[in-house]
Order: C-alpha cells, then sequence, then structure tokens
C-alpha cells in the first residue's frame, strides 16, 4: 500500500511538470471567445507549435513552394465563418501556423496572398483538423 501511495505521488509530481517543449511556444491570446495561438518563426518555435497542435481542433498552415523547397508566410491575414456566415475569427497569423479552439461545426476559412484570396470549407468534429495554405511558384529557369 505505501508503495502504490509513493508511486501515485511521484507520478502526481510529474504530471504538474509541463513539457520542454512549451518554453518555445508562443502565448495563447483571445479574440472575442476564440483562444488562439500563432508562431512558427524560429525551428524552436515552429517544432514546439507543431506539438502543440496536437491538442487544438483547427491548425492552418501558411507557406509557398517553388523549386527548391517550402517558405513559410507570416503575417497572413485569416477570417474565420461558421456556416451562418457569421465572423468568429478575424485576425493575423503572424507566424506560418495558426492554430485555433473553436467548437465543433461547419466553417469556411479565407485568407489573402498578394492581390488573391483563397477560401477553404473545414468541418470540425472529434478529430483534430488541418488546412494547408500552399501557393506554387514556377520554376522560373525551367522555361
Amino acid at each position: 500500500m505505501l508503495g502504490l501511495v509513493a508511486a501515485l505521488a511521484a507520478t502526481a509530481s510529474f504530471a504538474s511538470i509541463p513539457p520542454a517543449y512549451r518554453a518555445h511556444l508562443p502565448p495563447e491570446r483571445m479574440q472575442g471567445d476564440v483562444p488562439f495561438i500563432t508562431g512558427g518563426r524560429t525551428p524552436e518555435e515552429r517544432a514546439a507549435v507543431k506539438r502543440e497542435a496536437q491538442e487544438w481542433p483547427l491548425e492552418i498552415v501558411f507557406y509557398e513552394s517553388d523549386a527548391t523547397k517550402p517558405k513559410t508566410l507570416e503575417n497572413m491575414p485569416v477570417t474565420v465563418a461558421d456556416a451562418s456566415g457569421k465572423v468568429v475569427f478575424d485576425g493575423i497569423a503572424s507566424g506560418p501556423v495558426l492554430l485555433l479552439k473553436l467548437p465543433k461545426g461547419r466553417y469556411t476559412v479565407t485568407t489573402k496572398w498578394d492581390a488573391w484570396h483563397f477560401s477553404q470549407p473545414v468541418t470540425l468534429g472529434d478529430d483534430r483538423e488541418r488546412v494547408v495554405f500552399e501557393w506554387k511558384r514556377e520554376d522560373a529557369t525551367a522555361a
């Protein structure tokens, strides 16, 4: 019995220690009733946000790719509207990743890059969803 108590006490003490990745995680913020995190500018922050994304219902990612490798995009405007068209989030993804805690339901995610607007529908249910906005540039040297 004493061994069980000691084991439970040890487990409880480990549960209060936050995971190491959280040291690099941008702060959680609120817009109205919607909690969000945006970031991923440095490799450490990107790894932290990627890990944290597993705990959030919606992850939105922005990047541009060409013939060489993907380039992350920052300061992307994002609007999320619910099924009735009501805007539930309207903000800026300061890094290439935006995490949102929204209730289950149907949404439309809209962003703007350069002169173009892009929208993508998403349904949040029991599983988390990942929306990727990727802009592909043609290789100018391939012509």
